[in-house]
């Protein structure tokens, strides 16, 4: 509160005063807003059952169970069935998540929401939301990005038709994998190049509250479950999600320390290290939880070790997604601008401390049972962020705790905000940045 504190607005930016005499659109082209995990809305086709995020009685007191992923035991895939992704996460329990940053879209900088499908009836500016099944990986996700941006250049009658991507969070890391690889699965092969074969498809990427080296917010779904409302999602479902995976911290940043302040080497992409520590699926509770849901006896056993197969796979499958997202950029890649908040104590990694027989990982300096002297934990735990991004990985440079040196981010532009991830958005002088960034060249 204190560190929020210290960087309070005392007032908005007036934006409608700010952007009154914008003229037309001149050529400005189509906006593509892609939320973050959980930001999409999703359903059953046939049933039009939501399963997320239902109602705010559900987002209160749910167990979340419905979110599962189920597995096919042969392919080790997500098997989806009928769930699809069919709008934007606006507000809930009094929230505002994406409902403000449309509006302000629409009433300031004069543009009008689109689907695809739905040809414009003149010139004008446009965006369009790209909802997608945040529980599955990335690259399922990006083609359907894909999919989504060609729609778009049809409509509009342009074939060599280039996008503005607004992505927040795990949405930034779409667009940047989307403009280095286009729809390939570069996650099979064991050396890869970028061929940025979606560069051409985008004029400026806008990346907020990105984690382009990772977050310790999946780690810590799976080790505690994700918080949200009064209860949380298990770990042994947020297992079932691929897409969490591909969040973790990037396979060469430390992430765990001893109680000394020493970097512990264990590989947080590796099943053994989860088995090790009885985190996630691998702790006697989560194990125990799983194998009742799923049938008890030979039947839930039967099941766990299929869920531990697909952890494995899918596991390897995160690495190689921060792995290719990390090789040095070239001048065909688009500069992203970025946008984010440093003012908010992030978690940047845990310290583990024996407890009995179990193994906890702190990620709280005061929770540290048997703290060792002159060792600073909070330093050593937080770094400046959100909440759930580190300024550190928001720009994609890393804070210097040892590990392989990355190449850094080449960024065109980057904003800090005194802002919370989930409220970035909607925050007043973000918009602000963010219209003055789309509509430049008229408000210059």
């Amino acid at each position: 509160m204190l560190a929020t504190a210290g960087c309070a607005r005392t007032s908005a930016p007036p934006l409608a005063r700010l952007y009154q005499d914008i003229g037309p659109d001149a050529g400005q082209p189509p906006l593509i807003i892609i939320p973050g995990a959980f930001g999409s809305q999703l359903r059953h086709a046939t049933t039009g059952k939501e399963i997320w995020p239902e109602s705010d009685t559900s987002l209160m007191f749910s167990n979340y169970d419905t979110i599962e992923v189920a597995i096919d035991a042969e392919t080790l895939e997500p098997a989806i069935g009928d769930v699809v992704a069919f709008d934007i996460f606006r507000d809930g329990l009094g929230q505002d998540f994406y409902g403000a940053l449309l509006k302000t879209l629409e009433r300031i900088g004069g543009y009008r929401r689109m689907y695809p499908g739905q040809p414009p009836e003149a010139d004008g500016r446009y965006f369009y939301v790209y909802p997608y099944d945040w529980r599955l990986d990335n690259v399922t996700s990006v083609q359907g990005l894909h999919d989504l941006i060609e729609q778009v250049a049809v409509d509009h009658g342009k074939p060599d038709l280039r996008v503005d991507i607004l992505g927040h969070s795990n949405g930034g890391l779409l667009g940047r994998y989307y403009a280095r690889f286009g729809t390939a699965d570069m996650l099979r092969e064991a050396a890869v190049q970028p061929d940025w074969n979606g560069s051409h498809r985008i004029r400026r990427l806008l990346m907020v509250g990105t984690p382009n080296l990772g977050t310790m917010q999946p780690l810590l779904s799976y080790v505690r479950g994700e918080e949200i409302g009064l209860g949380h999602i298990a770990p042994d479902i947020v297992a079932t999600c691929p897409g969490t995976m591909q969040l973790m911290p990037h396979p060469d940043i430390p992430w765990l320390y001893n109680l000394r302040g020493e970097s512990i080497n264990l590989n947080i992409h590796e099943p053994e290290t989860w088995r090790e520590l009885k985190w996630s699926i691998f702790s006697d509770a989560s194990r125990a939880r799983a194998i009742s849901r799923h049938g008890g006896g030979k039947t839930g056993k039967q099941y766990m070790a299929v869920l531990e197969a697909y952890f494995a796979r899918h596991m390897a499958r995160g690495r190689r997604f921060q792995e290719v997202l990390c090789l040095p950029s070239r001048p065909e890649e688009p500069e992203p601008y970025v946008f984010g908040g440093d003012c908010t104590p992030t978690v940047a990694c845990l310290v583990v401390e024996r407890e009995g027989k179990l193994m906890r990982g702190r990620e709280r300096p005061d929770a540290i049972r048997s703290p060792r002297p002159g060792v600073d934990y909070e330093s050593l735990i937080n770094e400046p962020g959100d909440g759930v991004v580190t300024r550190t990985s928001l720009i994609g440079r890393q804070r210097k705790r040892g590990g392989r040196l990355l190449p850094e981010l080449k960024i065109a532009h980057s904003i800090f905000l005194c802002e919370e991830h989930l409220r970035l958005t909607g925050n007043p002088s973000f918009q602000d940045n963010l219209l003055y960034t789309l509509l430049s060249a008229q408000t210059d």
